[in-house]
């Protein structure tokens, strides 16, 4: 009888050992293990004599409850926990192994035991429980052992990605995303829980997706998603398929490929059959599917795709099709009307989440339906289920941000009260997402401003600027932030307006500041900022320069989830810094009283655009000057960009087009240069005294314009074919800023380097065509400018010019480049290489060309931003700037290369080559665009995109 125990003992170590070192799971599934296990529970008589005996069935059960998973290993789990339990009492372990073995089963059981009840309970305190415990786990479990290890490693996912739904802070998801990656790594293929730990992550991915943005997380949870479906076997197969749903959902609204649409439908449907009415993720799954259909109907408009997200979310609610009822559904708990929330415990807490979130979707697809067919009804069924929805949450709960914000929009739509409570509940909740704060509190704002409530709006706006920086942070590419900054609109002109009505244009201003040029603001260097700092804090100081560095090269190979930890990082040491006394403003936008002295040295006018109100907010020397524009409005100022644009565009058609229709369309340009005049710069100029033009050397002003008027030639307004100076330029000297701080650091005079010239010309770029004039024009800079360097032809590379730039202080550009309508921050020059190595806006700005002077691109759209971002100045010379040029010539349209070369040589004679002065060049670029002007007076288009930016 002892040899025969002895031999079940070891056949059951065996079958452990195979499992944990090549996880064949027919070693512990196998019948005859349960076999084994009985018999060798009938020879032993007294467990409590022979640990290693219930030692080694305890591991077999262990085992198993990780090969068959939470729900049909649950038995097996329960098993290994009561034998566990028995033997801690003062077991007596043979071997070292046996020791470690126990430890790790152990550390895996509580730690799984632990975030199970973190999940079912909202108690904040038994969530630290379960990260502490599964932290405990993952420290402790060798990485030898790898299939337990990974099982760890996803509860600490889990956990983590817990503690970030709850309590909001990114940092959490951050490390979810880690722990799961490196649990894929450690499971390996053939891990028996891989298809969950794969699930989990791609849950995690998405969510980060949600709310950074960011498109590589995207694309890999899409991938990760499809690969945990792959993986799996029919347990759960509907909860992955609603991952992979989520995914190619969010892909389709980011990229707008149809196939991921169709796809995300179809496989959300297949998830909702294998979860009938009764399954725990029913609800969860109707609700996936009723998301697919709200986006088709986004772009179908067919009613019948809402109806379809209607029916989906009543079934999801629990609701008869058809119903959706202001009275609480089966089950939902109580109502409205000095009821309370559920207890915070238990998993009646979880479903009535799921069930909330259920009503809420509900709502708003009644609130689509109304809007379509203005039927009172399902506005009213909307209003009922919202408040059901809001008795059924904590108030703590994220998702209760959620439906106050719904709520505000359903009562502000019907003029009901109680909707600018609800919008200011939504924006003030503390653990929401930065893009539902943003979102609400604009909400709130135009309640209050439409409600006759300047002050309130600006509170409003004020909270909502506030979450910019975390909507961008700085780990995102540009490509990805400037799709999040294409969402907020024209917020920051709103802001200001609001700021104006309640009588504060030193808060307008700063509004304007903070709201505008967010990723601008991001790619300043901070370098007499940093050396301030480095007086009293080398190594921090040494640190974040060390970080900008890695975070400006992050397209260099860095990878998702170092970008993360980078800006993480970053944003700590800020924090640090910020706490340090006389460092409370470090690297943060100027307060508006020190913009004030930038003033002195002429006018400084921001053209603020909003839906409320226009107008012009002058920095004078005296002071802060706001001129009123009643007759600019911002559906007007839209019209007349298009139709600018249109013009343009023309202009460029082949000339098979016409003379006449060449001649109508420059008339075109025209008449919008006098409208610019009449309804911008004219009344401006009136307001700052500037009535005519001066007898001696005129005066220097700097435009920043918002919103849509980026796109227009405010320095070329004007009545242009009259003698009577009624134009911008026969006044002043026009120049641009994108900003007031990038003004502000551009007028800081610094240590240069003597001058040193780079002339770049790519005359023949592939797959653009020729430049007959960028010859010519680069023999007449050669000729202007002795000694420069020339890069030309197949030499001009990325590489080449990236090189140079490092190392010359000027730099004239001949050429192609490209405005990408869709993304600024991939406008390019059109190097020789650019099809494989393009030199894009985002690399040049992330260039440190600290003491450069002067970049001339004589090239077309180099100062034309993108539609999507108009206030981030994502152009090329906006580029420039932020790498460090203190001047850029550049232009707003396409120009003609032999009218260009002309103005350029006129440019570089005015700036005193061949030893040109920067301090020049706003001069210089008026005097040389006026001067074509008086040669082709019927032709603006040749002449007016020519502009200066810079001090």
């Amino acid at each position: 009888m002892a040899a025969r125990r002895d031999d079940l003992v070891r056949a059951l170590g065996a079958r452990v050992l195979l499992y944990r070192s090549s996880l064949d799971q027919d070693a512990v599934l196998a019948p005859q293990a349960l076999a084994e296990v009985r018999e060798l529970m009938r020879l032993v008589a007294e467990p409590s004599a022979d640990a290693e005996a219930v030692r080694a069935i305890a591991d077999l059960h262990l085992c198993r409850s990780l090969v068959l998973g939470a729900e049909r290993g649950r038995e097996d789990a329960v098993i290994a926990a009561a034998l566990d339990r028995y033997l801690r009492p003062g077991e007596p372990v043979d071997t070292a192994a046996g020791r470690a073995d126990q430890r790790i089963a152990l550390l895996y059981e509580r730690a799984g035991e632990r975030v199970a009840a973190a999940e079912r309970n909202r108690d904040p305190a038994l969530l630290e429980r379960a990260l502490h415990a599964a932290g405990t786990a993952v420290g402790n479990i060798p990485v030898h052992a790898g299939p337990i290890r990974a099982s760890a490693l996803a509860l600490w996912g889990l956990a983590l990605r817990l503690r970030y739904e709850r309590e909001g802070d990114p940092s959490d998801l951050d490390a979810a995303v880690v722990a799961l990656r490196e649990a894929e790594r450690a499971a390996g293929g053939g891990h028996p829980d891989r298809a969950g730990i794969l699930s989990g992550l791609a849950a995690s991915l998405r969510e980060r997706y949600e709310r950074t943005g960011g498109l590589e997380d995207l694309l890999e949870g899409v991938r990760t998603a499809r690969a945990a479906v792959e993986a799996g076997g029919p347990a759960d197969r509907g909860g992955r398929l609603h991952n992979l749903g989520l995914a190619l959902r969010l892909r389709h609204e980011r990229t707008g490929e149809p196939a991921d649409l169709e796809e995300a439908i179809a496989v959300h449907r297949e998830a909702v059959a294998l979860t009938p009415p009764g399954h725990r993720d029913h609800s969860l799954l109707q609700q996936g599917l009723a998301g697919a259909w709200d986006v088709r109907f986004t772009r179908t408009s067919a009613l019948k795709d809402l109806e379809a997200r209607i029916h989906a979310l009543q079934a999801a609610a629990g609701m008869p099709a058809g119903a959706g009822s202001v009275g609480t559904p089966a089950g939902a708990g109580p109502g409205a009307g000095g009821t309370t929330a559920p207890d915070a415990g238990g998993r009646g807490a979880a479903d009535a989440v799921t069930r909330a979130g259920a009503l809420v979707n509900l709502a708003s697809a009644l609130t689509r339906r109304y809007e379509r067919t203005a039927d009172g009804g399902d506005a009213d069924r909307a209003e009922g289920l919202l408040r059901t929805a809001a008795a059924l949450l904590p108030a703590e709960h994220a998702r209760q941000a959620v439906v106050q914000y719904q709520l505000g929009l359903v009562l502000a739509a019907r003029e009901r009260p109680g909707a600018t409570a609800c919008l200011r509940a939504a924006a003030l909740h503390t653990v929401a997402a930065p893009r539902l704060r943003l979102r609400a509190a604009r909400g709130w704002g135009h309640a209050a401003m439409t409600a006759g409530r300047p002050e309130e709006a600006v509170t409003a706006y004020s909270r909502a600027i506030a979450q910019l920086p975390a909507l961008v942070p700085r780990h995102l590419h540009p490509a990805d932030a400037e799709q999040v900054l294409g969402e907020t609109g024209l917020l920051a002109g709103d802001a200001a307006a609001c700021a104006l009505s309640a009588g504060d244009p030193a808060l307008a201003l700063g509004l304007l500041e903070l709201g505008r040029g967010v990723l601008l603001g991001q790619g300043l260097k901070h370098d007499d900022e940093l050396a301030e700092l480095r007086l009293g804090a080398p190594r921090t100081a040494d640190r974040l320069a060390w970080l900008r560095t890695r975070l400006d090269g992050a397209e260099d190979g860095t990878t998702s989830d170092e970008r993360h930890a980078l800006a993480a990082e970053w944003d700590r040491l800020l924090a640090d810094v910020r706490a340090r006394e006389g460092f409370e403003d470090f690297m943060s936008p100027p307060r508006p009283e020190r913009l004030l002295p930038l003033g002195a040295e002429g006018p400084v006018v921001v053209v603020n655009v909003s839906r409320y109100r226009c107008d012009a907010i002058a920095v004078t020397a005296e002071g802060l000057r706001v001129v009123p524009l009643p007759r600019l409005a911002l559906s007007g100022l839209v019209h007349r960009t298009t139709e600018l644009l249109t013009a343009l565009d023309r202009l460029q058609e082949p000339v098979g087009a016409g003379p006449e229709a060449r001649a109508a369309a420059e008339d075109e340009v025209e008449g919008h240069l006098r409208w610019l005049w009449d309804t911008v710069t004219g009344p401006v100029l009136e307001g700052l005294d500037i009535t005519g033009p001066p007898d001696t050397r005129p005066p220097r002003v700097w435009w920043v314009p918002t919103g849509p008027l980026v796109l227009l030639p405010l320095h070329a307004a004007g009545h242009h074919q009259e003698a009577a100076g009624r134009t911008v330029f026969d006044r002043t000297v026009p120049s641009y800023t994108p900003s007031l701080r990038v003004l502000a650091r551009s007028r800081r005079r610094r240590g240069s380097p003597p001058a040193s010239f780079l002339v770049v010309a790519v005359p023949e770029a592939p797959a653009a065509p020729p430049l007959p004039g960028a010859a010519g024009e680069t023999a007449v800079l050669t000729r202007l400018l002795p000694g420069a360097r020339l890069l030309t032809g197949d030499a001009a590379t990325r590489e080449a010019v990236v090189a140079a730039l490092r190392t010359h202080t000027w730099l004239h550009f001949s050429g192609h480049a490209t405005a990408e309508p869709g993304t600024g921050s991939g406008s390019r020059l059109l190097v020789h290489d650019h099809l494989d190595h393009p030199l894009t806006v985002a690399g040049i700005s992330r260039l440190d060309l600290t003491g450069a002077e002067l970049a001339y691109l004589s090239a077309c759209n180099t100062a034309r931003t993108a539609f999507t971002a108009v206030d981030e100045a994502l152009h090329l010379a906006g580029g420039l700037q932020i790498a460090g040029f203190r001047h850029v010539v550049a232009t707003l349209w396409s120009i003609d290369d032999t009218v260009s070369a002309r103005i350029a040589e006129h440019v570089y004679a005015g700036l005193g080559a061949p030893r040109p002065v920067a301090d020049r060049a706003a001069y210089a670029v008026r005097d040389a665009v006026r001067a074509t002007r008086d040669r082709y007076p019927l032709a603006p288009s040749l002449w007016a995109a020519h502009l200066h930016a810079g001090p």
